[in-house]
């Protein structure tokens, strides 16, 4: 083996124990060498060096979180559309695909994805940072790097449940307080803002469940909650059906007291949905009657 050849073979061997964390040997043993390091009788045996508990890692991150005050404005009103006119929203989703960590960042307008290549500590405890690029599985260089400041402190059951982030693009690295949401994101907001039991005027009755499934008098489809802040003068339920399928059944909707009203949606601009200025039903919801 040539000279360059064994170079080589020794940077390759140091990178893998690096990665792995794991010091290698480097030197082949002699024979009788164990015998000679073996502890003699009566000796303590070495003692294992403590496991940290505050390492940072891709799967500690995984799951779905939306900044908090989106998620309290969405509460109050009831209305994606009013909601994000007193909170832009942001959701941040890391998942595990393969041996990746991608990371999707969205104001539910555009959209940023890169990929977890590393995890570092900063200086105060709780505070690290999300080394991304669009690559992981070639070396990259700093300018090709996003990082992203993070602060949180894990449960007793050694989970985050929140976190402070201080995402670069939507928020311009302010932090942020986000919530991890554990039901998936779209159960969450149909439950916060329509799921449930209802009747009109004539008796008629419409459910809407967390898991998108609208009945009403006209038949049974999936539904969306439109999230975008872009594009409509009302918050929009769509018919949850293939992109390609035209055109796509909406209904707008709006929260006066107590009383849901469902508007016709003009969508004749698909960029920009028009609801009605008269609503086509108001809803009651049924008393005693939570949604299915």
């Amino acid at each position: 083996m040539s000279k360059a050849t064994r170079s080589l073979s020794c940077i390759a061997l140091a990178l893998t124990a690096c990665f792995l964390g794991v010091t290698p040997a480097v030197q082949a043993q002699t024979p009788g060498q164990d015998a000679a390091q073996a502890p003699a009788p009566g000796d303590k045996p070495p003692q294992k060096r403590p496991r940290r508990t505050d390492r940072i890692f891709a799967r500690d991150l995984e799951g779905i979180w939306v900044n908090a005050a989106y998620l309290d404005a969405l509460r109050a009103t009831r209305a994606p559309l009013e909601a994000s006119k007193k909170v832009a929203p942001l959701v941040i989703k890391v998942q595990k695909e393969g041996y990746s960590y991608p990371l999707v960042r969205t104001d539910f307008d555009r959209a940023v994805l890169l990929r977890v290549i590393d995890i570092q500590p900063e200086v105060k405890p709780g505070a690290f940072r999300v080394v991304l690029a669009a690559d992981d599985m070639n070396p990259v260089s700093a300018s090709e790097t996003t990082n992203i400041s993070f602060r949180g402190q894990k449960n007793e059951q050694g989970r985050f449940e929140r976190l402070a982030i201080a995402e670069p693009t939507f928020a311009k690295r302010k932090f942020q307080d986000f919530v991890r949401v554990e039901e998936g994101l779209a159960p969450l907001v149909n439950g916060i803002v329509i799921a449930g039991r209802y009747a009109d005027d004539k008796g008629a009755e419409y459910s809407f469940s967390r898991s998108g499934e609208a009945e009403v008098p006209g038949g049974r489809f999936r539904y969306d909650v439109r999230l975008s802040p872009k594009g409509a003068n009302c918050s929009i339920i769509e018919e949850a059906q293939d992109e390609a399928a035209a055109p796509r059944p909406r209904f707008g909707f709006r929260w006066k007291g107590p009383a849901l009203e469902l508007y016709e949606v003009d969508a004749k601009k698909p960029d920009n949905l028009r609801c009605g200025a008269k609503p086509v039903a108001v809803l009651t919801p049924k008393a005693g009657e939570g949604e299915k």
